[in-house]
């Protein structure tokens, strides 16, 4: 088996090779559709076998988080490990994700990095709306609504390891550009005051990833994220995406979800 520097030559061949899990392999589909394959945000490692057919792809977006996928169940272990320890000596910062199985299976060679599995979800149509509430608004947020959105994700505690050392402006730059690569946020207010949220990530014209569900600290239980859910889900399917994924590990939220018609695919690992 040998590895190979993708290029741009070979999206065809990387979107085809990962079509049969589309699912698992959202945030491929979704890097190289946003970025394509340049060197600077993406960049994709193909190990070949024998016969010269992909048998794994490993992309890298920026410089710590990699993705790796293999449909043939023979993982090149030490060779995933070697080309991460080669970009990263010190692993610090690195996140590598997957289905489990394939994590699971690599994971002994970065023993350094901690695995932290969830649960990946599908829904390909809204099953339960969630109910009105006269004392909410429920709207896509703009750029206008920024600081309010960083005031609610700085103050939510359970995403204090994903957040990255920007500035302010920078955060807030990433968050426009999202925006533009066809990323929504979906805001619930009581009172004037953001209270919950629903993003996107990954978007494609098929698909997208349902990121960053919270709720402020205080206006918890009145369904007020759920309210957000159902207004991101209605917006992507009226765009005409054929399914949206999700990741849990809170049981209760996985019920919540279920509702709204998410079925469970498959284990999925991060080891960080």
């Amino acid at each position: 088996m040998c590895t190979e520097e993708l290029q741009t030559k070979d999206i065809a061949e990387i979107l085809d090779y990962v079509s049969l899990d589309p699912e698992i392999n959202l945030f491929i589909t979704g890097d190289i559709g946003s970025f394509g394959i340049d060197g600077r945000h993406v960049r994709v490692k193909g190990f070949r076998d024998e016969d010269g057919r992909l048998s794994g792809v490993l992309l890298r977006y920026m410089d710590r988080n990699y993705i790796f996928y293999s449909r043939q169940g023979r993982v090149p272990c030490e060779l995933v490990a070697s080309v991460i320890r080669e970009d990263n000596p010190s692993l610090r910062g690195v996140c590598l994700s997957g289905k489990s199985s394939l994590i699971k299976a690599i994971a002994p060679f970065l023993p350094e990095l901690h695995e932290e599995v969830t649960m990946m979800a599908r829904c390909n149509e809204i099953k339960a709306l969630a109910p009105s509430s006269a004392l909410a608004e429920v709207r896509l947020l703009e750029e206008k609504d920024f600081n309010s959105y960083l005031d609610l994700i700085d103050n939510i505690a359970e995403f204090s390891s994903f957040r990255h050392n920007q500035t302010r402006e920078e955060q807030r730059d990433s968050w426009v550009a999202a925006s533009k690569r066809g990323s929504v946020t979906y805001g619930v207010f009581e009172d004037g005051l953001l209270v919950a949220l629903a993003s996107t990530t990954a978007d494609t014209a098929e698909s997208s990833m349902l990121v960053g569900v919270c709720t402020r600290e205080g206006h918890r239980c009145h369904g007020y994220a759920s309210l957000a859910v159902n207004a991101l889900l209605r917006d992507r399917f009226a765009k005409g995406e054929k399914f949206l994924c999700l990741f849990y590990d809170n049981p209760l939220a996985g019920v919540i979800y279920h509702r709204f018609g998410f079925v469970d695919v498959a284990s999925y690992s991060m080891l960080h």
